[in-house]
């Protein structure tokens, strides 16, 4: 199966990401808290999701792209609720899993209700399939979306000509990896192996 994808960027819109790899050009679903991050141009690794949705009586594949391995976890449960499939749970996702997470936790039916196509009935249930879930998880941390760490190993990842989207992907990747606590050569190392 499809576990992540290397390309140069050569489009976006409201939903989608077009990537170049070698000769082909791949149509990829992204959330839309990622899809404000994408620029067109810049060389990219993505963390997929392929999926075989029912649309009318044929299948039709549909890969997801994502910034990290955790936020592809999350999108997968998030989807697991009846009713929130794939295309609108990209559309859903305006905001980060992070902060996603931690309103199913807290039970925030506004803040759900907020979210594109989730109406009063919709953010109730995915608060009753997910709270529990969320309540323990990992998706929510109690310290700063963005540690110094990573902002630094970023900024060196970027100065080894490493485009700035990239640099995200390949940070949250490592992040996952070695978690957020390590120094900034610890995580550009990290970075550098899932990169290669």
């Amino acid at each position: 199966m499809l576990e992540s994808i290397r390309g140069l960027v050569t489009g976006t819109d409201k939903s989608y990401i077009l990537l170049e790899t070698g000769p082909i050009t791949v149509r990829l679903l992204a959330p839309g808290y990622f899809l404000r991050y994408v620029s067109v141009g810049d060389e990219s690794l993505f963390f997929l999701l392929f999926q075989i949705v029912n649309e009318g009586n044929k299948g039709v594949p549909l890969a997801v792209a994502f910034p990290s391995i955790s936020d592809r976890d999350f999108f997968t449960k998030f989807i697991s609720v009846s009713g929130v499939g794939v295309r609108a749970a990209a559309k859903a996702m305006v905001i980060p899993p992070s902060e996603l997470a931690s309103a199913i936790a807290t039970g925030d039916i506004k803040v759900l209700k907020s979210l594109p196509g989730i109406g009063n009935s919709r953010a109730k249930q995915i608060v009753a399939k997910l709270q529990d879930v969320m309540s323990k998880s990992s998706y929510i941390s109690s310290e700063p979306a963005v540690s110094a760490s990573s902002v630094d190993a970023r900024a060196i990842l970027e100065q080894l000509g490493i485009p700035s989207s990239e640099a995200v992907s390949l940070i949250n990747a490592a992040v996952d990896e070695v978690g957020s606590e390590v120094s900034p050569s610890a995580l550009v190392r990290a970075a550098m192996k899932i990169r290669s």
